[in-house]
């Protein structure tokens, strides 16, 4: 009975200030921005979201990469090489086994409870190609161990601490072979 009635009191209480205060009017603003204002400022945008026309572009690594080792590291530059001629509007583009740099944007080694270890790549130099014209990055998992160790994980919660011990199950290592298809995509009519 006790509780009931110190519930009843606490929720008084907090309801009791919010009676005596009044709203006070919420003025309207008028719109400062004209139409005129805003297509100017979608046309200084690098990106043309109306044109949807790529060019997609398959690359292959020349030299595979694990994030097995300690031998990645971010901002490290990868080569690889075009797999097939690519043409852009009846005209070629790039040539079959053109060299092209990319740059590893983001490594993340394997976690515990199975989370896998990931590589994106991003910042490739093509040439006859901006930076803005590109949507370049590339993402390789490894293998994703939490479906096996999360129902593990509760089903041994009922001993103590047993469940505990899937935390020291990793996540598989990202690999990235010499015959994985990389394709990224070249926007010819973005700015």
């Amino acid at each position: 009975m006790n509780k009931l009635f110190a519930t009843f009191l606490s929720l008084a209480f907090l309801t009791l200030p919010t009676y005596g205060i009044e709203m006070a009017p919420i003025p309207e603003v008028e719109a400062i921005e004209t139409e005129e204002m805003v297509t100017e400022e979608v046309k200084d945008l690098p990106y043309n979201f109306e044109s949807t026309y790529k060019v997609p572009i398959k690359l292959g690594i020349i030299t595979p990469i694990t994030t097995k080792g300690e031998t990645l590291y971010e901002g490290q530059v990868l080569q690889f090489k075009v797999l097939q001629d690519t043409y852009c509007k009846r005209k070629t583009f790039l040539k079959k086994g053109t060299i092209i740099n990319g740059r590893i944007e983001t490594l993340i080694s394997t976690g515990m409870n199975g989370f896998p270890a990931e590589i994106i790549i991003s910042n490739f130099e093509i040439p006859g190609a901006k930076p803005s014209q590109l949507v370049d990055t590339y993402t390789k998992k490894g293998q994703n161990r939490c479906y096996i160790v999360y129902p593990i994980k509760w089903a041994l919660t009922i001993i103590p601490f047993v469940g505990s011990l899937t935390n020291l199950i990793k996540g598989g290592h990202a690999k990235i072979k010499a015959k994985d298809e990389i394709v990224i995509y070249y926007y010819p009519e973005w700015k």
